[in-house]
């Protein structure tokens, strides 16, 4: 199946999609359901052993990339599982979060602009 590679017999590699994460929550509506929201799909990412290719994390979004975050866990474990998560410096910076960075590596735009162009899918959240 096109996009879609197996890993370990069981778990899906979500092949050439980019997940743009741009808020430290999803949807619209009181922030106690955004974080609801945002937690509970990336806890069903992993329970459904789906795994995006790439994982970039800007603006608010950087929030949910650091030590302490509400899926600080579930990030690692994406990683582990072979998603490559990308989080933005300047962004880090700005919100003087770039010690507390919890997995992946720290990027820039450049990095964006570039995965977008090798994705074949991007999705935002």
């Amino acid at each position: 199946m096109p996009g879609i590679l197996l890993y370990d017999d069981h778990l899906i590699i979500m092949e050439n999609l980019l997940l743009i994460v741009s808020r430290d929550g999803m949807g619209s509506g009181p922030v106690e359901l955004q974080t609801v929201l945002v937690i509970n799909f990336f806890k069903t990412l992993l329970k459904e052993n789906q795994a995006p290719q790439n994982i970039f994390f800007y603006a608010d979004g950087v929030k949910l990339n650091t030590k302490g975050s509400e899926i600080e866990e579930e990030l690692l474990e994406l990683e582990k599982r072979g998603s490559s998560l990308v989080t933005c410096t300047t962004c880090l910076n700005f919100y003087n979060l770039a010690t507390q960075l919890a997995s992946g590596r720290k990027g820039s735009m450049v990095d964006l602009v570039r995965l977008m162009s090798a994705s074949g899918k991007v999705v935002t959240i």
